[in-house]
C-alpha cells in the first residue's frame, strides 16, 4: 500500500510568504486612519484655539479702550501692557487638548498678542498689520497647540516613520472703531444712553458751564475717580475733569441750567423718564427719530431743565455705570413752563459720579467722561458696502467719537 505525503513545509511557506504583506496592509490602513484621526483633532482643537484667541482679543482691546485714553499724555506702553496681561489671564482659563492656553506677552513681533494698525499698501493691494501701541485700531492674537502637547495619533504617526507636519495655529484679530454714524438698538438690546443732554457750548463765550470748557478744555475740577476693583466712584483725582450739571427749580427759566432730560417718546413724563435712564433706549423709544440716535447730524427734540426727587434717584442708581448722552448748542423756551426746543449736535459717553438734591425739586449732578464700546454702534466705514437705511451723512464728513467705539472681529 503507497501512502501520500503532504508538502507541509510547501503550505508553510505560503503562510509564512503573506504575513509581511499582511503586516505592511494593516500599517497602510493604520496609517491612514492615523492621518484621518489627526486630521480630526486638529480641526477640533482650531474650533477651540479660535474661541480662545477671539475671547482673548476680545478682552485685550476692551481693556485698551478704558478712560486711561482721557488723560492728557496717556501712557500707550502701559495701557498696552495691561490689556495683554489681562487677555493673558483669560487665556489661561480656556483649555485645548486638555491644556490651557498661553500666550506670550513678548514686543516686537516676538509675542503672541500686539496692537496696531492695518495698512493697506496702494501698489500690491495687500494688507499688513504694523505693530504699534499707541493710538491702536486693532490687536491680533496667536493660540496653538503642538501635536506633541495634546495629540497621541501624533505618537503613532512617528513611530510609523511620518514625519507630523501641521500643529494647530490660529489668528483672531479685533478691530475698533469710533467713527459711528448712529446708534440702533432692538428689542433685546437697548442703546446705552440716558434721555439727557448736556450744554455743548456758549455761542457769546459768556458760559464756562459747558462741555467744551469743562471738558475738552480741561478746566473742570478732578475731584472724582472710577475704582474698577471695587466698580464705584471715590474720592480722588485720575487726570479726567468732571463737569457739574445744574438743573433748574420749577417753574424756572430753563436757559438758565446746562443740563436737559430730552423727551424720548417718554411725554417729559417721570415714570417713563425714570425707566430710560434706568433700562436704556429701545426702538419704540426712539420711533419719533427713525429708531436711531443720529451721531454725525443734528438731532431737533424736546427737553426739560427739571430734574426732580424721582428723577434724582433714578440718576444715582447709575452712579459709576457708563452711559451715552447728547450735547446740545441751539435752546428755545416752550410755553410750557421749563420745557424747551434743543438741538443736539454729538453724542458722548459719560459717568455719573455723584447727585445733589438741592432746593425747590432741582439737583446739581457731577458727570465725568468716560470711553465705552456698544454693539448698538454702525460704523461709517459698514455703511456704503451693507447699505445699512440708517445713515445720516456723507462718509466723507464723518467725525469720530472719542468716547464712543465698536468692537468687531475682523479675522
Amino acid at each position: 500500500m503507497r501512502h501520500l505525503r503532504t508538502n507541509h513545509q510547501s503550505a508553510t511557506d505560503r503562510r509564512g510568504s503573506l504575513m509581511p504583506a499582511i503586516a505592511f496592509a494593516l500599517l497602510v490602513v493604520g496609517a491612514v486612519a492615523a492621518l484621518v484621526l489627526n486630521r480630526l483633532w486638529v480641526d477640533a482643537a482650531e474650533v477651540e484655539l479660535r474661541k480662545a484667541a477671539e475671547a482673548a482679543a476680545l478682552s485685550a482691546a476692551g481693556e485698551y479702550l478704558g478712560d486711561h485714553l482721557l488723560v492728557q499724555q496717556p501712557d500707550y506702553d502701559q495701557i498696552a501692557l495691561q490689556a495683554k496681561r489681562r487677555a493673558a489671564a483669560l487665556s489661561l482659563s480656556n483649555t485645548v487638548a486638555g491644556q490651557p492656553v498661553e500666550i506670550s506677552l513678548a514686543g516686537n513681533g516676538r509675542g503672541d498678542i500686539y496692537f496696531g494698525h492695518q495698512y493697506n499698501d496702494a501698489e500690491t493691494g495687500q494688507t499688513t498689520f504694523l505693530e504699534s501701541n499707541s493710538q491702536a485700531t486693532g490687536v491680533v492674537v496667536r493660540t496653538y497647540r503642538y501635536q506633541r502637547l495634546g495629540n497621541p495619533i501624533n505618537l503613532f504617526v512617528e513611530a510609523a516613520g511620518a514625519q507630523p507636519q501641521t500643529d494647530a495655529l490660529v489668528y483672531a484679530e479685533v478691530s475698533f472703531d469710533n467713527v459711528i454714524d448712529h446708534f440702533r438698538p432692538t428689542r433685546s438690546l437697548p442703546v446705552p444712553a440716558l434721555p439727557l443732554a448736556v450744554l455743548a457750548s456758549d455761542p457769546s463765550g459768556k458760559r464756562v458751564d459747558t462741555w467744551n470748557v469743562q471738558i475738552t478744555e480741561r478746566q473742570g475740577a478732578d475731584l472724582y475717580r472710577f475704582d474698577s476693583p471695587t466698580h464705584s466712584v471715590v474720592e480722588g483725582p485720575d487726570g479726567i475733569p468732571e463737569m457739574v450739571l445744574h438743573s433748574v427749580p420749577l417753574n424756572t427759566d430753563p436757559l438758565l441750567s446746562n443740563v436737559q432730560l430730552l423727551e424720548f417718546n417718554n411725554e417729559l413724563n417721570e415714570q417713563k423718564i425714570s425707566r430710560q435712564i434706568q433700562n436704556g433706549l429701545y426702538p419704540n423709544d426712539l420711533k419719533q427719530l427713525g429708531g436711531v440716535i443720529p451721531a454725525q447730524s443734528p438731532v431737533s427734540i424736546s427737553g426739560t431743565a427739571n430734574i426732580t426727587t424721582p428723577l434724582q434717584q433714578s440718576l444715582e442708581s447709575q452712579i459709576g455705570q457708563q452711559k451715552l448722552c447728547l450735547l446740545y448748542t441751539g435752546q428755545a423756551p416752550m410755553t410750557i413752563p421749563g420745557w424747551s426746543n434743543l438741538e443736539c449736535q454729538q453724542v458722548v459717553a459719560i459717568r455719573v459720579m455723584k447727585v445733589v438734591p438741592e432746593t425747590e425739586e432741582s439737583a446739581t449732578v457731577i458727570i465725568q467722561p468716560t470711553v465705552m464700546t456698544t454693539k448698538t454702534a454702525a460704523l461709517a466705514r459698514f455703511l456704503q458696502a451693507g447699505g445699512d437705511p440708517g445713515g445720516t451723512t456723507a462718509t466723507g464728513l464723518y467725525r469720530p467719537n472719542p468716547y464712543v467705539y465698536k468692537l468687531f472681529v475682523s479675522r
